[in-house]
Protein backbone atom coordinates (compact mmCIF):
# COMPACT_ATOMS: atom_id res chain seq x y z
CA UNK A 1 0.00 0.00 0.00
CA UNK A 2 1.24 3.80 -0.59
CA UNK A 3 0.66 6.94 0.94
CA UNK A 4 -2.36 9.29 -0.63
CA UNK A 5 -2.77 12.57 -1.02
CA UNK A 6 -5.98 13.66 -2.15
CA UNK A 7 -6.03 17.36 -3.18
CA UNK A 8 -9.26 19.86 -2.24
CA UNK A 9 -10.74 19.34 -5.53
CA UNK A 10 -9.68 15.71 -6.44
CA UNK A 11 -11.95 12.44 -6.38
CA UNK A 12 -13.92 11.01 -8.54
CA UNK A 13 -17.18 12.85 -9.02
CA UNK A 14 -20.38 11.13 -8.98
CA UNK A 15 -24.25 12.28 -8.27
CA UNK A 16 -26.93 10.01 -5.69
CA UNK A 17 -30.41 11.30 -6.55
CA UNK A 18 -29.21 15.06 -7.18
CA UNK A 19 -26.46 14.82 -4.37
CA UNK A 20 -22.84 15.73 -5.45
CA UNK A 21 -20.38 13.10 -3.72
CA UNK A 22 -16.93 13.01 -3.97
CA UNK A 23 -15.07 9.23 -3.66
CA UNK A 24 -11.82 10.79 -2.21
CA UNK A 25 -10.17 7.42 -1.62
CA UNK A 26 -11.31 4.03 -3.18
CA UNK A 27 -10.91 0.90 -1.36
CA UNK A 28 -8.94 -0.47 -4.29
CA UNK A 29 -6.18 2.15 -3.25
CA UNK A 30 -5.96 0.92 0.19
CA UNK A 31 -5.78 -2.92 0.23
CA UNK A 32 -9.39 -2.86 1.18
CA UNK A 33 -8.79 -0.95 4.57
CA UNK A 34 -11.40 1.68 3.75
CA UNK A 35 -12.63 4.27 1.35
CA UNK A 36 -13.36 8.03 2.10
CA UNK A 37 -16.63 9.78 0.49
CA UNK A 38 -17.69 13.81 0.64
CA UNK A 39 -21.40 14.52 0.15
CA UNK A 40 -22.25 17.84 -0.97
CA UNK A 41 -25.70 18.24 0.71
CA UNK A 42 -28.51 20.63 -0.05
CA UNK A 43 -30.90 22.03 2.16
CA UNK A 44 -33.58 18.99 3.23
CA UNK A 45 -31.19 16.54 1.89
CA UNK A 46 -29.90 13.25 3.63
CA UNK A 47 -30.20 9.44 2.37
CA UNK A 48 -33.54 7.84 3.64
CA UNK A 49 -33.15 5.35 6.91
CA UNK A 50 -30.89 2.26 6.29
CA UNK A 51 -28.69 -0.32 8.03
CA UNK A 52 -25.31 -1.23 6.36
CA UNK A 53 -24.83 -5.22 7.21
CA UNK A 54 -20.96 -4.91 6.03
CA UNK A 55 -19.41 -1.52 6.95
CA UNK A 56 -19.04 1.38 10.15
CA UNK A 57 -19.11 4.55 8.53
CA UNK A 58 -17.15 7.15 10.77
CA UNK A 59 -18.86 11.00 9.95
CA UNK A 60 -17.16 14.42 10.15
CA UNK A 61 -19.29 17.37 9.53
CA UNK A 62 -17.62 20.14 7.89
CA UNK A 63 -19.98 22.91 7.54
CA UNK A 64 -23.18 23.36 8.14
CA UNK A 65 -25.63 21.51 10.69
CA UNK A 66 -27.20 18.20 10.10
CA UNK A 67 -29.85 16.03 12.09
CA UNK A 68 -28.75 12.63 13.11
CA UNK A 69 -30.61 9.74 14.07
CA UNK A 70 -28.22 6.56 15.23
CA UNK A 71 -29.86 3.47 17.05
CA UNK A 72 -32.90 5.98 17.53
CA UNK A 73 -31.28 8.73 18.75
CA UNK A 74 -31.34 11.92 16.85
CA UNK A 75 -29.22 15.06 17.59
CA UNK A 76 -27.89 17.90 16.00
CA UNK A 77 -24.31 17.87 14.25
CA UNK A 78 -22.52 20.93 13.70
CA UNK A 79 -18.84 21.41 11.78
CA UNK A 80 -16.54 19.34 13.87
CA UNK A 81 -19.12 16.75 14.94
CA UNK A 82 -17.66 13.25 14.09
CA UNK A 83 -20.27 10.31 14.34
CA UNK A 84 -19.53 6.66 14.35
CA UNK A 85 -22.22 4.75 13.11
CA UNK A 86 -21.92 0.81 13.40
CA UNK A 87 -22.57 -1.92 11.05
CA UNK A 88 -25.89 -3.41 11.86
CA UNK A 89 -27.58 0.06 13.17
CA UNK A 90 -30.10 1.91 11.54
CA UNK A 91 -29.32 5.57 10.93
CA UNK A 92 -30.18 8.43 8.52
CA UNK A 93 -29.31 12.26 8.56
CA UNK A 94 -30.82 15.26 6.95
CA UNK A 95 -28.65 18.56 6.28
CA UNK A 96 -31.01 21.14 7.86
CA UNK A 97 -29.01 24.71 6.80
CA UNK A 98 -29.71 27.00 4.86
CA UNK A 99 -26.57 26.79 2.74
CA UNK A 100 -24.92 23.56 1.36
CA UNK A 101 -23.44 21.59 3.65
CA UNK A 102 -20.39 19.46 3.62
CA UNK A 103 -19.89 15.90 5.25
CA UNK A 104 -16.90 13.54 5.30
CA UNK A 105 -17.71 10.19 5.35
CA UNK A 106 -14.62 7.28 6.32
CA UNK A 107 -16.44 3.63 5.15
CA UNK A 108 -14.64 0.58 6.88
CA UNK A 109 -13.77 -1.43 5.11
CA UNK A 110 -13.91 -0.36 1.69
CA UNK A 111 -16.54 -2.11 -1.08
CA UNK A 112 -19.45 0.46 -0.45
CA UNK A 113 -18.29 3.07 -2.74
CA UNK A 114 -19.08 0.87 -5.30
CA UNK A 115 -22.77 1.26 -4.37
CA UNK A 116 -22.01 4.89 -5.18
CA UNK A 117 -20.36 4.53 -8.27
CA UNK A 118 -23.14 1.98 -10.00
CA UNK A 119 -26.21 4.25 -8.54
CA UNK A 120 -24.06 7.53 -9.90
CA UNK A 121 -23.63 5.87 -13.53
CA UNK A 122 -27.60 5.79 -13.72
CA UNK A 123 -29.38 8.25 -15.39
CA UNK A 124 -31.21 10.56 -12.77
CA UNK A 125 -34.37 8.74 -14.49
CA UNK A 126 -33.06 5.31 -13.89
CA UNK A 127 -31.97 6.85 -10.05
CA UNK A 128 -35.67 7.19 -9.31
CA UNK A 129 -36.32 3.45 -10.13
CA UNK A 130 -36.56 2.51 -6.75
CA UNK A 131 -36.66 -1.78 -7.12
CA UNK A 132 -33.90 -1.45 -9.19
CA UNK A 133 -31.99 0.83 -6.64
CA UNK A 134 -33.25 -1.69 -3.78
CA UNK A 135 -31.60 -4.47 -6.10
CA UNK A 136 -28.24 -2.54 -6.32
CA UNK A 137 -28.33 -1.93 -2.27
CA UNK A 138 -29.09 -5.63 -1.04
CA UNK A 139 -25.90 -6.56 -3.24
CA UNK A 140 -24.11 -4.37 -1.22
CA UNK A 141 -25.35 -5.05 1.91
CA UNK A 142 -27.61 -2.11 2.05
CA UNK A 143 -30.58 -1.85 3.99
CA UNK A 144 -33.09 0.66 3.50
CA UNK A 145 -35.76 1.00 6.35
CA UNK A 146 -39.48 2.71 6.04
CA UNK A 147 -38.99 6.47 7.09
CA UNK A 148 -39.81 7.09 10.60
CA UNK A 149 -43.81 7.73 11.19
CA UNK A 150 -44.25 5.35 8.30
Amino acid sequence: MNPISIPNNGGKSVNILGIPMLIRIHGRDTGGVLSVVESHDVPGGGPPPHIHHREDETFQILEGEYEFTVAGKSFIARPGTTIFAPRGIPHTYRYIGQTPGRLMCVITPSGFEGFFEEIGAMSPQQQQDIPRVMEIAKKFGLEFLPPRGA
